[in-house]
């Protein structure tokens, strides 16, 4: 199952799962059956590559960020938070530097 699972052989795997579980121990039956209840999840997962797996990462920061901040007065200042934990905040002090010194730069080159 984990081959067809990794290699994405969606016909293999549907096969596994529609086997026979009689001479199978208990706990391997009852995750098969399991997974028969599911199956057309299943089969969406090794179909498709696409996953959920970095927005739940996402959401767990924000929950942790939320618990241990005690709370904050305004969302605004939350929402700040969020942005430089996620490292998708640039200050407006680091862009104003950064641009000023493109800035003198390209009038120089203007004016030479």
């Amino acid at each position: 199952m984990r081959y067809a699972i990794r290699y994405r052989n969606e016909l293999e795997f549907k096969e596994l799962i529609e086997k026979s579980t009689i001479d199978l121990s208990d706990g391997v039956s009852k995750a098969i059956n399991t997974m028969r209840k599911h199956k057309g999840y299943m089969l969406n997962s090794v179909r498709y590559s696409i996953s959920n797996g970095s927005l739940e990462g996402i959401n767990n920061k924000i929950k942790v960020l939320k618990r241990v901040s005690y709370g904050y007065n305004s969302f605004y200042n939350f929402r700040l938070r969020i942005l430089v934990v996620s490292r998708l905040f640039v200050s407006e002090y680091k862009n104003n530097i950064s641009f000023k010194g493109v800035l003198k730069n390209a009038k120089q080159h203007c004016i030479a």
